[in-house]
């Protein structure tokens, strides 16, 4: 009987060993926060995935589970995951920098919302990740330029303003591609572009005058907002003399 029981304790915790190692059991483990979020939960409202962002902030291991939602072919599921990782980022961009290269395929995903939420993602936390948003500039400047969503290309401007938060070098990488923002659309994502002229010049001083030649012609735009955000910068580069 004791070998017996020995016998049926050591299979027991094969079996459950290899089960926990499985993919099946994974695949079990993202259905459980899978099926809290929106779509599962027929909730129209962020409610849900905001549920589940606080429980991933609770739990950063859940957040790798919600990465491999990137990868369903369910485009409700998938919009529901970049969300989630957008509502994290917000105030804890920390625990989403070790998962930023997950996000980046979503760029060119063809749904436009999960375009957004990946775009706004990687603007909170640009200035942490200098090196992968360098290396993608080439694609967020086709976005800028194409992308047919003025909100992915408001979010798209963010980012590259963010990342000229880094250093002198990223300042320098992002200053032409917000030129071209402003040149290409005019007043739609000016204050973006003028938020990210301010972090350019804590980092480059001497652009004030190429940017305070872009910026002054804006002190008379139609949007209050471009014109408080353009007043910003030039009082600034005033008091610098």
């Amino acid at each position: 009987m004791k070998f017996v029981m020995k016998f049926y304790r050591q299979t027991l915790g094969k079996i459950s060993t290899n089960y926990r190692k499985s993919d099946n059991w994974m695949s079990m483990r993202n259905m459980e926060i899978f099926n809290q979020l929106s779509s599962a939960q027929s909730d129209k409202t962020e409610k849900s995935n905001r549920i589940a962002a606080d429980k991933c902030i609770k739990n950063p291991k859940l957040l790798n589970d919600i990465a491999t939602g990137f990868l369903s072919a369910d485009k409700k599921l998938q919009s529901d995951c970049i969300e989630v990782f957008t509502m994290v980022s917000e105030n804890h961009p920390d625990l989403i920098v070790p998962l930023a290269d997950k996000i980046l395929p979503l760029l060119k995903n063809k749904e436009t919302k999960t375009r957004w939420e990946a775009v706004h993602t990687l603007s909170f936390i640009a200035d942490k990740i200098p090196e992968i948003i360098c290396s993608i500039l080439p694609d967020l400047q086709e976005l800028i330029k194409k992308d047919k969503s003025a909100i992915v290309r408001d979010y798209t401007v963010d980012t590259v303003a963010n990342f000229a938060k880094f250093d002198k070098d990223s300042s320098e990488k992002a200053f032409g591609i917000l030129k071209m923002a402003l040149d290409l659309w005019n007043e739609k994502h000016a204050k973006q572009v003028f938020q990210g002229f301010s972090n350019i010049l804590d980092n480059k001083p001497a652009y004030k005058t190429d940017i305070g030649k872009i910026t002054r012609p804006y002190l008379d735009a139609k949007k209050k907002v471009v014109v408080k955000e353009a007043k910003k910068i030039i009082k600034r580069i005033e008091k610098q003399g």
